[in-house]
């Protein structure tokens, strides 16, 4: 891993933060930001999603603290390292993101982690399965293989061990899971791109709404064989142009708010 950014004049950091491949990625990261207001994932002002420099595993964006999904722009996105220490933006960042965040980014090197208590997919981490079963819906046959269980609620993730303990749901035998249902508390989604991980995170909260409408009506569910729902799985990830195009066609209707 590289080591933190340097500790020079300040105009390297903005440099930085101004470059066009940043401005792209905190473009690209607030509009996921308001999508997910839009599609109602958020929940006050708490959560965050965050997403790594491009060659700079030390380096991330992330929302800052304080202010609702649906007003943050470009600029309120806040360049912070991997420890936690803000190097470029004009606001500060909540605890648990540097901790949760930081951590997940470090130890998996994913580039992008979406975390948020949407509610259908919370509901599904206070019951004993904890996740969703991907073998029900077709939205949720694209999740099979896919899931990692954290199946021990610890706390608000307030130090570097409870980030790690997290992140480590990710690790190990579930290196190759981009999906964690962390038990009593939300959801983790990550991926390559902001706009792969949020259609991830889109299809995910509607899966586990089916999935709760269904159980709510008492009557036997239907699942389909694991190998149909590993098949329509490889499907979907084979090819991922919708993702895109839905991604895009957010940003068509989400502009940033005015003067942001």
């Amino acid at each position: 891993m590289n080591a933190a950014l340097p500790s020079q004049a300040s105009e390297s950091a903005d440099a930085l933060y101004a470059s066009p491949v940043v401005r792209q990625l905190r473009e690209d990261l607030a509009l996921a930001l308001r999508a997910a207001a839009h599609h109602r994932l958020e929940e006050g002002v708490c959560n965050h999603f965050s997403v790594m420099l491009p060659g700079r595993e030390d380096l991330y964006l992330i929302n800052p603290r304080g202010l609702h999904w649906c007003e943050v722009g470009p600029d309120d996105i806040v360049l912070i390292d991997v420890r936690g220490k803000v190097v470029a933006g004009r606001h500060r960042v909540e605890p648990t993101a540097l901790f949760i965040h930081g951590a997940v980014h470090r130890l998996t090197q994913r580039a992008v982690v979406l975390h948020c208590h949407m509610p259908y997919a919370t509901a599904l981490t206070l019951t004993g399965d904890v996740a969703l079963d991907p073998t029900l819906s077709q939205n949720a046959m694209r999740y099979m293989g896919r899931i990692a269980i954290d199946a021990t609620y610890n706390g608000l993730a307030l130090d570097d061990a409870e980030g790690e303990r997290i992140a480590r749901t990710m690790m190990g035998e579930n290196a190759n899971k981009d999906v964690a249902f962390l038990a009593n508390h939300g959801v983790i989604v990550t991926g390559h791109t902001i706009a792969h991980a949020y259609d991830d995170l889109y299809y995910l909260e509607r899966a586990c709404l089916h999935q709760v409408l269904a159980q709510s009506t008492g009557r036997p569910l239907k699942p389909v064989d694991a190998k149909l729902a590993a098949h329509v799985a490889a499907q979907i990830q084979g090819e991922r142009e919708q993702s895109d195009l839905f991604f895009e066609a957010l940003r068509r209707l989400l502009p940033a708010p005015a003067g942001r």
